[in-house]
């Protein structure tokens, strides 16, 4: 037996078992990426079988794992510091560290390219695999990368921008009731209310003044000129370079009245987008309701859906997340809340001009819709279902299964802090009296996914994962019944 290193190795390939609902239009070749960068290879990952083959060789070196083929024998052998896997050529199982384990899909050779399971393979040898059906891709995640968060969870660390890259201030438009905040490359702002007096103060970290603006004078603030007399919000807007050390500038918009504001999603890193609304009278209804719904309303559960045993395939119509919504409004109007749910199929909404990409568009829509509609909803949950194996998704406690809670945030959002303090607050609750019930917060940004979630809504919003795809609904429910008493106690504890 002849032991290869993976750059010696040709071609070798291993597959997972992925495929997506037959509703939804998929380009032909299927992406794949290891900690959310593209891979490339001479041969592209296909499906066989509804399998999915991906190119071991691209991810191996990565892992620095090792490769041995014995030809005569048929059998692959991949190796690294912890794991041995063994995987013999139209065989219907592995062996993992000496033990057997069975295979769904055989491993086989087509063209002289060795096709190996890749859930099998990835996951044993430490990595993260999560089928991203907007992208129609396959994306790995090494387990030290943070894709799968923690708990309890601490700040993500963001990667500073070295000073000679710092954006710089392009411009600060108050109209109507829109302030408009422009740079020429990305920024992460931070957006904060003051009162007494009532101003708008935004902080942008890592931006400069070598630009259209300006830098005041030493210990003096600049100013915007040509604000409209008819501008219902904004009286005056004035900048500082507030910390010359993380090059921090503040803008400070002086208000006629008190406002509430929403943050934008323009898709632009570029630009900050911060729309005002008058903030309603003290006497109006307290804002203290909540909306529920589902942005992937088909998500569903192998074990609830008779026939279907590709956990890829777990998407159905009428069973699937709403259920939960359901029973999550029906458990917190017990409870004496103000609730508002929708499960609306986007996809039979959009029929043929539907795109599984712009879930979170169609949804966003929906929450435009029902602020509008209910001004007092001031809690928003987005609720989904994860993909990872039951392992992960499935904890028992006291003798009972529960599917657990998997908190996501996302990092576009430039409030993104306040959604995170809520989803601590709230996962705190639920882990006070059952401890272990939640899997930590998932903190992603656009690399990763759509990066804001509607979280810009309000700062009370978040997206939660129950469970995966190998729970039980009654599993499911039981959690549901116990995150609407902590959202209730929270509802309670601030009116």
């Amino acid at each position: 037996m002849m032991r290869r290193t993976i750059l010696a190795l040709l071609s070798l390939l291993f597959v997972l078992t992925l495929a997506v609902p037959a509703s939804y239009a998929a380009p032909a070749t299927i992406g794949l990426f290891l900690d959310g960068k593209k891979l490339s290879s001479a041969s592209p990952p296909r499906l066989i079988n509804q399998t999915t083959m991906v190119p071991i060789r691209v991810i191996a070196e990565g892992l620095g794992a090792n490769v041995t083929w014995n030809k005569k024998s048929q059998i692959a052998t991949l190796t690294d510091n912890k794991t041995t896997i063994v995987l013999p050529i139209n065989g219907t199982y592995a062996i993992l560290d000496g033990k057997s384990m069975p295979l769904e899909q055989p491993p086989i050779v087509i063209n002289g390219v060795t096709m190996l399971p890749i859930r099998f393979v990835a996951e044993n040898l430490g990595l993260v695999v999560k089928w991203d059906a907007s992208a129609y891709a396959v994306s790995l995640w090494r387990t030290n990368s943070g894709v799968s968060g923690s708990d309890p969870a601490a700040d993500p660390t963001v990667p500073a921008i070295p000073p000679a890259q710092y954006p710089a201030l392009q411009s600060i438009q108050p109209k109507n009731n829109l302030l408009t905040i422009a740079a020429d490359g990305s920024f992460s702002p931070s957006v904060s209310i003051l009162t007494n007096p009532d101003r708008l103060v935004v902080d942008l970290p890592g931006v400069t003044f070598d630009g259209p603006i300006s830098e005041p004078a030493n210990n003096t603030m600049g100013e915007v000129p040509g604000i409209s007399q008819d501008n219902p919000y904004i009286s005056n807007v004035r900048y500082i370079m507030k910390d010359t050390k993380s090059s921090t500038i503040s803008i400070v918009a002086e208000l006629k009245q008190k406002v509430s504001y929403q943050i934008q999603n323009t898709g632009d890193s570029s630009k900050l987008v911060i729309q005002l609304s008058s903030v309603p009278p003290a006497n109006s209804s307290t804002k203290s309701a909540i909306y529920i719904y589902q942005s992937h309303n088909r998500e569903s559960w192998i074990p609830e859906l008779p026939g279907v045993t590709n956990p890829d395939l777990a998407f159905n119509a009428t069973t699937n997340v709403s259920m939960l919504g359901a029973r999550m409004t029906g458990m917190l109007q017990a409870m004496g809340a103000e609730v508002y749910h929708t499960s609306y199929d986007y996809s039979s909404i959009y029929g043929s001009q539907f795109n599984y990409a712009k879930s979170y568009v169609y949804s966003g829509k929906t929450i435009v819709n029902q602020l509008a509609l209910h001004p007092q909803i001031k809690y928003l949950f987005d609720l989904h279902r994860d993909t990872s194996p039951r392992s992960e998704t499935t904890v028992n406690i006291r003798g009972t299964n529960y599917a657990k809670l998997y908190f996501v945030i996302g990092l576009e959002n430039p409030n993104w802090k306040q959604n995170a303090a809520f989803a601590s607050k709230l996962q705190a609750l639920v882990m006070a009296k059952y401890p272990g019930l939640s899997r930590g917060i998932y903190y992603k940004d656009k690399s990763v996914g759509n990066g804001w979630y509607n979280q810009n809504y309000s700062p009370n919003s978040a997206l939660i994962e129950v469970g995966g795809t190998a729970n039980t609904l009654a599993e499911s429910n039981r959690t549901m019944d116990i995150l609407a008493q902590a959202i209730n106690q929270i509802r309670l504890s601030v009116q």
